[in-house]
C-alpha cells in the first residue's frame, strides 16, 4: 500500500503560490515556419500553486508530464510557446492546480556577418522563456533576450576633445503579452543589437575593427540611451502587437571599478503612463 502524505493536512494551513521544481534539463527541438530548427537544452523550472489545506506537491508528476509530452511527441513543435502549453496541459490532468508556470532558460546560437569583410560569424545569447496558465485566465508567455554589444560615453566625449572611454554592454528585451502575440528571437534580438553605440562580433577582422570602432565613436550613448532606444525601437517594431515590454541596459564600466544600469517599461498598445 501506498500511503500519498502529500495529501495529507499541513501543520500550518497556508496558501503557497509557487511550488515544484527547479535546475531541470532536458532536450527540446523547435522548428518555426520557414523549416528553421532549434535543438535546445533548457534548464527548467515548473511551479504550481499548493492550497493551505494540502501538505505537498506531487514532485514526480511535474517531472514526468513534462517527460512524456516531449518523448511522445518528440517529431518537433512549432514554437516554444506551443511545447510549454501542452507541459501544463498534460500536467493538470495529473495535478489539480489554479496556476501552473513553465520557464526555459537556454542559449540560442544566430548567425551574423562582419560589416566590412564579410565573415560569417556565430553568436550566441541567452534566452528566457515563460508561460503561466491560471484558472479563469488568459494564457501569458514572456520572452526575454539577453544581448551583449558596446557603449560609448558621449559626456566624457565632447569635454575630452573626441577622447573618451568605451565599454562592452548588456542589453535585455522582455515582452509578455498572449501567445500568438510573441514575436521571435530573432527580431528580438535585432532590436536590442540596434539600440547599443555598436555591435560585437566573436570575430572581426582589421577592417572589420576600425569600422566598428569607428562606428561607435559616431553613435555614443549612455546606459540610459540604450535602454530606451530598445523601447522605442521594440514599439515601433511590434506596433500590431499587444504587448507590455522590459527593457534593461548594463554598461560593464571600462574606467570604474562598478557597473551602471538603467531599467524601464512600455506598452506597444496602450498608455505608458499606466506603467509609471
Amino acid at each position: 500500500m501506498v500511503f500519498d502524505t502529500q495529501n495529507d493536512e499541513p501543520r500550518h494551513k497556508i496558501r503557497l503560490d509557487r511550488v515544484g521544481v527547479r535546475n531541470l534539463k532536458t532536450f527540446v527541438i523547435i522548428e518555426r515556419s520557414g523549416g528553421l530548427r532549434h535543438h535546445f537544452i533548457p534548464k527548467v523550472e515548473i511551479v504550481i500553486d499548493l492550497p493551505a489545506d494540502l501538505k505537498g506537491v506531487h514532485m514526480s508528476r511535474l517531472v514526468e508530464s513534462m517527460t512524456e509530452v516531449i518523448s511522445d511527441e518528440f517529431s518537433v513543435y512549432p514554437s516554444v510557446e506551443q511545447l510549454q502549453i501542452r507541459i501544463l496541459e498534460a500536467l493538470r490532468e495529473k495535478h489539480p492546480f489554479k496556476r501552473g508556470e513553465v520557464k526555459f532558460e537556454f542559449e540560442l546560437g544566430y548567425t551574423s556577418r562582419t560589416p566590412v569583410s564579410k565573415k560569417r560569424t556565430w553568436e550566441v545569447c541567452d534566452v528566457t522563456a515563460i508561460t503561466v496558465i491560471e484558472e479563469d485566465r488568459p494564457i501569458v508567455h514572456s520572452a526575454e533576450v539577453k544581448v551583449i554589444g558596446n557603449t560609448v560615453c558621449p559626456h566624457c566625449l565632447v569635454n575630452n576633445n573626441g577622447v573618451t572611454h568605451m565599454q562592452r554592454a548588456v542589453g535585455i528585451l522582455r515582452v509578455t503579452g498572449p501567445v500568438d502575440q510573441i514575436p521571435s528571437y530573432g527580431s528580438m534580438i535585432d532590436v536590442v543589437e540596434q539600440s547599443f553605440s555598436g555591435k560585437t562580433y566573436s570575430l572581426l577582422k582589421l577592417e572589420d575593427e576600425m569600422y566598428v570602432t569607428k562606428s561607435m565613436h559616431e553613435n555614443p550613448q549612455f546606459v540610459e540611451d540604450v535602454c530606451r532606444n530598445i523601447l522605442q525601437i521594440a514599439k515601433e517594431k511590434f506596433k500590431d502587437r499587444d504587448l507590455e515590454m522590459y527593457a534593461e541596459a548594463t554598461s560593464l564600466e571600462s574606467i570604474h571599478k562598478h557597473d551602471v544600469v538603467a531599467q524601464g517599461r512600455a506598452l506597444t498598445n496602450g498608455d505608458d503612463s499606466t506603467l509609471k
